[in-house]
């Protein structure tokens, strides 16, 4: 009876569990097709999102490429094509505040007929505002860079130039690779180079007369720079930009009167979270065959997860000697409108680390373009101010940014904000990691929570020259150098040291010796060599040393930025450089003592055996970079006590 109900109750929850769930990672993604006459409407089965609990209401943003030339960024697009034929459309999906993987690309194959075409093929929304303020040239993306995740760079030309498109990837900045080249449409008739060499466009650069700069992030930033070149100064700039990448890959394009798009797959590896909340630059570059070049860089931070309202540095790791003469950091904090009303006050609570000063707060650029309020009221525009000494507050006044879910809204990038700025670290800056975060507070709304954004320091190494004088309670004093490397101090952490430095010291020594013995003497009264017995003699000697120490063992701790101390043991060994003795004979007769000064030896004296001695030291001064003054105890049993002071400089 007990077996029947068990198989009862099992056959049951197969039957009916089934359909009470649907667990969302069971739906594959999927695009539906529907043609009415030239027209071909799209629609994509993707699995339900899971939100982040307490967290805002997850979406889908999409990429079309419909497999001639033309993309959509719509959740259903129609598109009409210009040629019949088999096209073969791809989604690229991005899943916003969700904590599920993204969807695994769907492709179809849409089979069209002379029928379903007209003349010209559609032209989306997102194609026609594509360049906004850039002219020519321009890349944009689907996603931010996920480790572990793809994404997609379109590069749009709109020239009827020919020439050559390079695209430039992976930062020798930040380290290893972390975006792969996975391949690119060639819907233009493209052709794709996937590894070029420096040498072999060398002699393009040189042809060049001057340049266009473009950078944009999300969205365009509106930055434009225009430079000629006279001289060598177009092989100098090209070969500089080109030498700062890693990767390199180009294509050639025959230019024609529309714009053209290619779409570039990256795919991005795990060793990009080394430099999560991070931004890298993509930079593109078009050299025509004549005339100006076009170059567009492309900001990408690096994220853990997709949320369109973030706050990211720069660089995550930065290099210790360079922030410390204070360089100024960069910071992005970006945000959207997911609601489905206009926002019309948008507050940014940016609580920066402590190691930043605020009133050094300095404006790149933003989105909404809008002025500085000023003394004016009612009007779009902008202001901030320091609050609680390391919260800088930034708020868009009066504006209208639309919300992602407004029916009329076709460009995303329309319903997302920013703020580039820098500002400058503390002159005492401590050696250790640190964090900023930003509230976004849309009108009366509670305030959204971005990221941590977190800057490290990479590890890096500081030589160090020191000079200073021994003391010794038998006499043996001098001057000292030497030479130490150690890490870059690090913040309230343990660190080696290794040195290696010499000291020369001079002794002197005087005894009278009482023996007897018998020596040859030139008498000075008869000047005749005669034969004596002396019953003693006065010795004076002098001798100069080098002694050379090797610090393999040195462990230091630093107890703030001014005061360190560290303990460990040394080899050491001394060299004699100079040894002479003067010797005073009493030579002894029967009448009387005659004295006479003659040398005594003058070879040097052999190298000491190795002596290891413990040591411990305090240093008060720039204990990360820069000078400081220290004592050292060194105890040595044979050696007597000795006594180091010295000044030192941490380069």
């Amino acid at each position: 009876m007990k077996l029947k109900s068990f198989l009862f109750l099992w056959l049951l929850a197969g039957a009916v569990l089934p359909g009470l769930a649907h667990p969302a990672d069971t739906v594959t993604a999927s695009i539906h097709v529907q043609h009415t006459g030239p027209r071909a409407a799209f629609t994509a089965e993707l699995p339900v999102l899971t939100g982040i609990p307490g967290g805002r209401q997850p979406f889908y943003t999409y990429l079309w490429d419909f497999g001639d030339g033309h993309f959509s960024t719509e959740a259903t697009p129609t598109h009409q094509y210009s040629h019949p034929g088999e096209y073969e459309v791809t989604l690229y999906t991005v899943n916003n505040y969700d904590d599920g993987p993204r969807p695994k690309r769907p492709t179809r194959k849409v089979k069209v007929d002379s029928a379903q075409t007209t003349k010209l093929a559609q032209v989306s929304a997102a194609e026609a505002n594509f360049f906004g303020t850039v002219d020519q040239f321009k890349l944009t993306k689907n996603a931010n860079a996920l480790p572990g995740q793809d994404m997609v760079v379109i590069a749009g030309l709109k020239t009827e130039e020919k020439g050559t498109v390079l695209i430039l990837t992976n930062e020798k900045i930040f380290g290893p690779p972390g975006f792969v080249y996975a391949g690119q449409s060639t819907y233009n008739g493209e052709t794709v180079s996937p590894i070029v060499l420096a040498k072999d466009l060398q002699s393009r650069w040189a042809a060049v007369p001057g340049v266009t700069e473009t950078q944009s992030g999300s969205p365009d930033y509106g930055m434009v720079e225009e430079r000629s070149f006279t001289g060598n100064e177009a092989a100098e700039y090209f070969a500089d930009l080109y030498g700062s990448y890693n990767t390199v890959t180009s294509y050639t394009v025959d230019g024609q009167s529309a714009a053209q798009f290619s779409l570039v797959n990256l795919d991005i590896t795990p060793e990009m979270l080394a430099d999560t909340n991070a931004t890298v630059t993509i930079t593109g570059i078009f050299i025509p065959d004549n005339g100006l070049a076009r170059v567009h860089r492309l900001d990408v931070p690096i994220v853990t997860s997709h949320d369109p309202n973030r706050m990211s540095l720069k660089q995550s790791r930065l290099s210790y000697r360079k922030l410390s003469k204070r360089e100024k950091l960069t910071y992005k904090v970006q945000f959207q409108n997911d609601g489905e009303g206009d926002a019309k006050n948008i507050r940014l609570a940016i609580k920066l680390p402590d190691v930043v000063d605020p009133s050094t707060f300095e404006l790149l650029n933003l989105y909404p373009k809008i002025d500085s309020c000023g003394d004016r009221t009612g009007v779009p525009c902008y202001h901030h101010y320091v609050k609680d000494a390391d919260t800088l507050v930034f708020q868009f006044s009066n504006i209208a940014l639309p919300g992602s879910k407004a029916a009329d809204v076709h460009d995303k990038d329309s319903t997302q904000g920013f703020i580039r700025f820098t500002v400058r670290p503390r002159k005492k800056l401590p050696n250790r990691s640190f964090r900023g975060q930003t509230a976004i507070y849309f009108d009366k709304n509670e305030p959204v929570i971005t990221n941590t954004a977190t800057g490290r320091f990479r590890k890096g190494f500081s030589p160090l020259v020191f000079a200073g004088y021994q003391l010794n309670e038998k006499g043996r004093h001098g001057p000292l150098l030497g030479l130490g490397l150690a890490p870059i101090a690090p913040y309230r952490k343990l660190y080696w040291q290794v040195e290696v430095y010499a000291n020369a010291y001079r002794e002197t020594d005087k005894e009278t010796i009482f023996e007897y013995g018998d020596m040859e003497y030139t008498n000075p009264a008869t000047n005749r060599l005669d034969g004596f017995t002396y019953e003693r003699y006065d010795r004076q000697m002098e001798a100069r040393f080098i002694q050379l120490r090797v610090v393999p063992l040195h462990l230091r701790y630093n107890f703030n930025s001014w005061v360190s101390a560290g303990a460990g043991a040394l080899v050491e060994t001394s060299i004699n450089t100079r040894y002479a003795e003067n010797r005073t004979y009493y030579l002894f007769n029967a009448s009387s003592n005659i004295e006479a000064a003659v040398a005594g030896p003058t070879e040097r004296l052999g190298a000491s055996r190795l002596q290891v001695q413990p040591f411990a030291d305090i240093n008060i001064g720039r204990t990360y970079l820069g000078p400081v003054l220290g004592l050292r105890y060194l105890y040595g049993s044979r050696q007597g006590h000795l006594g180091h002071c010295y000044a030192a400089w941490r380069f």
